[in-house]
């Protein structure tokens, strides 16, 4: 195969909330792209719909307008046999001890290996341990190729820095960094990634750019929990937490503080510091203002299970209902991903403190819980309930009317406002029997 002029072809491993944004983006600036993964239903229903089974705007779109530049495969060998440069977006979840799950990573790596051929480049885009790529990777393709990285084929490290709900406007606009384990690697995929638009970051080695991933997230979760420690503080002193931070950020360059909300959940922003962590311990260096992130984001999403479960064996409710409105990891912009959400995670806490709670589910994209039905509405989810949640600052569950939510709930019930979801407070005021639980403002 003559790399260099098949590099209008490339594959992309594995067709998640990553890969399949990024394969489409490929495709719509000119690439030949060969989606693979080893999902064979998942892989059918694209070969005959170009149809995802992801909610990303624009996605759908941009695959039925360039289906004849893109294909799908569960062959490694038939997308190395078309493409010489292999982006891998499989995903890194986390073991049960918190040690990131390398077993996706190792199976396409040996798969990429077994076919590999002189003058391909595979590029990392999976949030890894820092060194991995050279550490890891490297030495999977050398030993089962039998080629030298950097002489036979070329290796990268390229993060993936965008959010669901925007990831192809973040594909197209935002920086792009790339790590090569020498200036060939780094200088080819630059290439490729600049096509895609907006600047391309070369970094000097492979875990320069793993490390500015870990940052980008780790950034966000040390100030979500920051955030969420003076909401603490506040609830506990009678403040507004909202007012506060409003005053603290108006018209003050220095200080862009987050609101208080629930912790850094879903599957980037509660994994990523962990994978942080991991790296700096396997250094010897014990990393504090990580581990007080880890522990207060963790803190900020599980005590509104504690708050629910303390009204329910107060009021001494036999088999509380409990209604969870916003079930994905986030609300804007919007997604159907409930992997790692608060939704999920304060279900397991609540079952764990009492195993006859009920739950009933509303989202506005999200259509099912697992095995379990999401019901069409707000009204619908909360009816006989005890308890309601909002976890979610998505539009569509923003500005509801405390009047309406409480009309069908039961009495002694309990409304746990996370984002501000409730407005009107003052209308249930005197109303016997609804207490009121907000983040950054209390009971």
């Amino acid at each position: 195969m003559d790399t260099k002029k098949n590099r209008k072809s490339v594959a992309v491993v594995g067709l998640g909330y990553i890969g399949i944004p990024f394969t489409a983006a490929l495709a719509n600036v000119g690439y030949h792209v060969v989606g693979v993964d080893v999902d064979e239903k998942k892989i059918a229903k694209l070969q005959k719909t170009y149809t995802p089974d992801i909610h990303e705007p624009g996605v759908n779109e941009v695959m039925q307008r360039h289906k004849a530049s893109i294909e799908f495969t569960t062959s490694y060998q038939y997308a190395m046999e078309k493409c010489s440069v292999i982006f891998i977006t499989v995903g890194t979840p986390l073991k049960d001890n918190n040690e990131p799950d390398y077993s996706s990573i190792d199976s396409s790596v040996e798969s990429i290996a077994s076919n590999l051929k002189k003058g391909q480049v595979v590029v990392l885009k999976s949030t890894v341990v820092l060194g991995t790529t050279e550490d890891h990777v490297r030495p999977i393709l050398e030993k089962i190729s039998g080629l030298k990285a950097g002489v036979d084929f070329y290796l990268a490290f390229c993060p993936e820095r965008t959010i669901e709900g925007l990831a192809l406007h973040e594909i197209y606009n935002l920086p792009k960094i790339v790590g090569g384990i020498n200036p060939e690697s780094s200088r080819i995929v630059a290439e490729v990634m600049a096509k895609l638009g907006s600047k391309v970051i070369v970094v000097s080695r492979p875990i320069v750019a793993e490390m500015c991933k870990l940052i980008d997230n780790l950034y966000r979760s040390v100030n979500i929990a920051f955030a969420n420690e003076i909401g603490i503080v506040c609830e506990r002193l009678g403040l507004n937490a909202h007012e506060t931070v409003a005053a603290v950020n108006h018209a003050y360059a220095r200080n862009n503080m987050f609101t208080p909300g629930l912790g850094a959940d879903g599957p980037c922003l509660s994994k990523d510091p962990m994978i942080f962590r991991y790296s700096a311990l396997k250094y010897g260096i014990v990393p504090a203002i990580t581990e007080g992130c880890i522990a207060t984001n963790n803190d900020s999403t599980l005590r509104l299970a504690t708050v629910a479960h303390k009204f329910v064996e107060q009021n001494k409710i036999g088999k509380p209902k409990v209604a969870l409105v916003g079930l994905a990891f986030k609300g804007f912009p919007e997604t159907d991903d409930i992997r790692g959400s608060p939704a999920l995670k304060i279900k397991k806490a609540l079952l764990e403190a009492n195993k006859s709670v009920e739950f009933s589910y509303y989202d506005p994209i999200v259509r099912r819980m697992h095995d379990e039905k999401v019901q069409d509405s707000i009204s619908e989810c909360v009816k006989d309930s005890d308890v309601v949640i909002f976890l979610t600052n998505h539009p569509r569950i923003m500005d509801v009317d405390s009047k309406s939510l409480v009309k069908d709930m039961k009495r002694p019930c309990l409304i746990i406002d996370s984002w501000k979801n409730v407005k009107n407070y003052e209308d249930i005021r005197d109303e016997p029997g609804i207490s009121v639980f907000r983040i950054g403002v209390g009971q």
